[in-house]
């Protein structure tokens, strides 16, 4: 299977850097001081004026992430990062958490990263949506193994065409890249407008929940005993258990053969089908 090798090989090479990038923050001191300088640095990103740079930066990471067929984007993270960069700038206002919720300009901020990313997002699904739609041709190419993998996986989750809607919803709330429900609704010839409204709603619901990321984490440490100043390290680790979280589940569904299993799960139906036939026929 050349498109599960050539998956495999982009995730383990993802793996390895994140890997990489975790053991040299812990082992290595001056790349640990030069990341959190970084870090601090980046929280001046979305300030003033250049919060229009995180605004186009959201756009276009989540408009990718959407629009990416086959390889991960781990839009999240990016949404985490850019939020956590607001939160950790109030943070060094000398504001707590309750004061950060109480002021109005902080959520102006997130919530406008939030709602343009869910903008890209919705943009992004077009692109998958048309491939999807002249995938027969396509088909026939160089990535039909992956198409057809994907097929497998929509016939599973959209089996029941008047949950169509709520399915897209539900599946545009987690971090996975819309493409793998947008391609086989392409070729299913499922009308756009149906697709795109709940995309949207599901994204703007979901890329706010990212950009929330920060507080509910603050909450928890609160809660643990764990809070305070603003701990660069915890932070630190906090970003890459969620990057490494957003690209296992991305690998899990892109990798994992739907159409084995949905063959699988018919066989069994049939033979269960026939035990049930037979049972009834020796019984008369």
């Amino acid at each position: 299977m050349v498109f599960m090798k050539r998956l495999s090989y982009i995730f383990i090479i993802i793996y390895i850097l994140v890997v990489s990038y975790l053991l040299l923050f812990f082992t290595v001191q001056p790349f640990q001081d030069f990341v959190i300088d970084i870090r601090h640095n980046i929280s001046s990103i979305t300030e003033g004026a250049n919060y229009i740079i995180a605004i186009v930066i959201s756009l276009v990471i989540c408009f990718l992430g959407s629009a990416s067929i086959g390889f991960p984007v781990p839009f999240p993270f990016v949404l985490f990062s850019l939020s956590n960069s607001i939160f950790m700038r109030y943070s060094a206002m000398g504001l707590d958490l309750n004061e950060i919720l109480m002021n109005f300009n902080y959520w102006a901020e997130v919530l406008g990263i939030a709602m343009v990313g869910g903008l890209g997002s919705a943009l992004g699904e077009f692109t998958g949506y048309y491939v999807g739609y002249g995938a027969k041709k396509l088909g026939e190419k160089k990535d039909s193994e992956f198409l057809k993998n994907i097929d497998g996986f929509a016939k599973i989750v959209l089996k029941n065409k008047k949950a169509t809607p709520f399915m897209i919803f539900l599946f545009a709330l987690t971090p996975l890249p819309d493409d793998i429900l947008f391609l086989p609704l392409g070729m299913m010839k499922y009308p756009f407008w149906k697709c795109i409204i709940p995309g949207w709603l599901g994204k703007n619901f979901t890329t706010i929940l990212y950009c929330l990321i920060p507080v509910f984490l603050q909450f928890g440490f609160d809660f643990l005993g764990f809070g305070g100043e603003q701990n660069d390290v915890r932070d630190v680790v906090t970003e890459i258990v969620l990057l490494l979280f957003t690209i296992s589940i991305m690998f899990f569904i892109m990798g994992f053969n739907w159409n084995k299993f949905l063959k699988e799960r018919k066989e069994k139906k049939i033979k269960k089908s026939k035990n049930i036939s037979i049972g009834e026929n020796q019984e008369n």
